[in-house]
């Protein structure tokens, strides 16, 4: 199953379920409005979900074009954010730089359910969707942080090899393949402090690239088969604009 909180002037978007080659959705607003809600209630609404996600593959349900500029981040604000910055910003929105130098981390993030601390072994299970991410990293501390216009149930993906391709101004610049096994960072967060649903969980895949302002920033995952599984993450670096004192 795949979901997306859609633009709709709120801070936290409408719920949305993605057809599975990306190109529909459909209303789930109606089940619950927000992706955060629908987290909170997890066991209880997933099945129907499930079933609107089925009525979507076979058309018997409205839908409309997915366009994935009309998307926010899958969950545009999080109670806390394990492994990068907890500032969110949307897969086409522009990325405004510090003043210092940059880079860019690309990476999984899993999304979670409530997980006590210490229960190690539930952890896998603990996960209820998947992303692709991008932290902007300054100082080598993450900052703000854009995620993929679509997130993925376990299922979508599991055993799969994902290469995440990133391209900058267009050019290819990094291919990597990455483990969707969660589970040992799970277990180490968890020997610290428990996980509430809506937490998010970084994995970086590879090392960090520069970028620079102006550059033109494109992230991908893909799977055995080639095809898109997050959409894409697409972002325009730029410099902030400092004030400048007038002159006497």
């Amino acid at each position: 199953m795949k979901l997306a909180s859609l633009k709709d002037g709120s801070r936290d978007g409408k719920l949305v379920v993605v057809s599975r080659d990306l190109t529909r959705y459909t209303d789930a607003s109606f089940l619950v409005p927000t992706l955060q809600r629908a987290l909170d209630d997890w066991n209880r609404i997933v099945p129907h979900l499930q079933t609107l996600a089925q009525s979507l593959e076979l058309g018997a349900v409205p839908w409309q074009r997915f366009h994935e500029h009309d998307a926010l981040s899958p969950l545009p604000r999080a109670y806390q954010r394990v492994g990068g910055g907890d500032a969110f910003i949307g897969p086409r929105d522009d990325v405004v730089l510090p003043s210092a130098e940059a880079a860019i981390q690309a990476g999984l993030a899993a999304i979670t359910l409530d997980i006590p601390v210490g229960e190690a072994d539930a952890a896998r299970d603990g996960i209820a969707l998947m992303m692709l991410s991008v932290d902007i990293v300054v100082g080598g501390e993450a900052g703000v942080s854009a995620f993929s216009p679509v997130a993925v149930t376990p299922d979508e993906i599991e055993g799969a090899e994902i290469s995440v391709l990133q391209s900058s101004n267009g050019k290819a610049v990094a291919e990597t393949s990455v483990s969707t096994d969660f589970g040992e960072v799970l277990e180490k967060r968890l020997n610290v402090s428990a996980l509430s649903a809506g937490a998010v969980v970084g994995r970086p895949a590879g090392g960090a690239k520069p970028l620079a302002e102006g550059d033109l920033l494109r992230l991908e995952a893909k799977g055995s088969d080639g095809h898109s599984i997050f959409g894409a993450i697409e972002q325009k670096a730029s410099r902030k604009a400092v004030n400048t004192p007038l002159a006497a």
